[in-house]
């Protein structure tokens, strides 16, 4: 019970933070287009602004996947698990997490093999390594992997909880 209690720390304090990094990153997105139309207009265009936005488009959806994960709100077919009796539709959700969880723990892996193999390279117009845009898919899907591991966890204290 401390274990999974740790854990849903751990989760909820991952997702608060990624929330306030996504805030940043949107604002930031904004900004750096709304500055590159004020240049565009009445000066000369800017050479990174683009790169920067794309890149923080990139960040921001791996850790918004994470976020939205952590409170169900990816879309999802439910009617056949609905008809389900309660029991098997708490086997249902945690075939689903374990699924998902299996999704992820490869995108975790492959995600750190590409960042390795390409993650040398310059980007064009900020020169920083490419290494840290591609760092975005193993570190979301981590964390969707974490916020997986909590669901499953999850089901199971609810169902102890429910029964003493």
């Amino acid at each position: 019970m401390a274990v999974a209690k740790a854990i849903n720390k751990v989760s909820d304090l991952l997702d608060k933070i990624c929330s306030v990094i996504l805030v940043a990153m949107l604002a930031g997105m904004v900004l750096t287009t709304s500055l590159q139309i004020i240049c565009r207009v009445f000066f000369t265009a800017l050479s990174w602004s683009e790169e920067v936005t794309r890149y923080l488009l990139v960040w921001s959806t791996f850790l918004g996947a994470g976020c939205v994960y952590k409170k169900g709100g990816h879309i999802s077919v439910t009617f056949a698990q609905e008809k389900l009796p309660q029991k098997l539709q708490k086997v249902a959700q945690v075939l689903v997490h374990l699924l998902c969880g299996a999704l992820f723990a490869i995108a975790v892996y492959y995600g750190f093999k590409y960042m390795d193999k390409q993650g040398t390279q310059l980007s064009a117009a900020l020169r920083i390594p490419m290494s840290l845009m591609y760092m975005a898919i193993p570190l979301g899907c981590g964390a969707l992997l974490l916020h997986a591991f909590d669901a499953i966890i999850q089901i199971f204290v609810k169902k102890e909880v429910a029964g003493e």
